[in-house]
């Protein structure tokens, strides 16, 4: 029995490493843990970092993936809607040459939440990011619709709710989420009801992904350009 613990112990030992490293380095931005997996967070109201040391299906050890999730779309499941890979795979030998680098990778995630935290301070930013980059179908475009909406540019909001729901589709969600950007796109004229009813979104997301109802949520999203 002790000799099973023994080999458990030791198996999970670059698991106990990353989750060390994490909370040194994470914990003091105010990022968490999910429960005990490899996946840490930092709640930003609107949206989410996500932080994620990613195993391998091959070898012990960790990728890290560093981005940002946008809340505006209510499903289950944190994810990255811009970023991912941002170091690559560092395998676990042994505990002395896996500390040094897990601790290095923690750090350079840390550098990563304090840089997306600096550039998307606002609605008003994340606005100026997305709009660029909305030239083909697909997410960009519903994302940086929601955020052309909430910060007054109707004009822009429209054309991009309209090229999204012009969009090939199959799959039932996303027939589901055209169906939303059809219900957003009619309350553009009325901010006070579109805001709210984007709001009610990124509560019905939030519940999903298990964090806790922000009332000071509107506040943030009523931005100006």
């Amino acid at each position: 029995m002790r000799a099973t613990i023994a080999v458990m112990a030791k198996q999970n030992e670059h698991g106990r490493l990353i989750a060390a490293a994490a909370k040194a380095a994470l914990a003091p931005l105010g990022c968490k843990r999910k429960g005990q997996s490899r996946l840490w967070y930092s709640d930003q109201r609107f949206w989410v970092i996500s932080i994620e040391f990613q195993p391998s299906a091959w070898s012990k050890g960790s990728y890290l993936n560093v981005g940002a999730t946008w809340l505006w779309h209510a499903r289950p499941g944190f994810g990255f809607d811009m970023g991912y890979r941002v170091a690559d795979f560092v395998p676990f030998e042994n505990a002395d040459q896996f500390g040094p680098s897990v601790a290095g990778m923690a750090a350079r995630a840390a550098k990563e939440v304090i840089a997306l935290r600096e550039r998307f301070r606002s609605v008003a930013d994340v606005y100026r990011y997305l709009v660029p980059l909305a030239t083909s179908d697909g997410w960009r475009l519903y994302h940086a619709a929601v955020a052309a909406g909430l910060v007054g540019d109707v004009d822009t909001a429209h054309r991009l709710f309209q090229q999204f729901e012009a969009w090939a589709v199959s799959p039932q969600w996303q027939t589901k989420l055209q169906t939303e950007c059809v219900k957003l796109a009619g309350l553009l004229n009325e901010p006070i009801i579109y805001r709210s009813a984007v709001l009610d979104i990124i509560e019905q997301r939030r519940q999903l992904i298990g964090l806790p109802s922000d009332p000071y949520c509107l506040g943030e999203l009523d931005s100006t350009i």
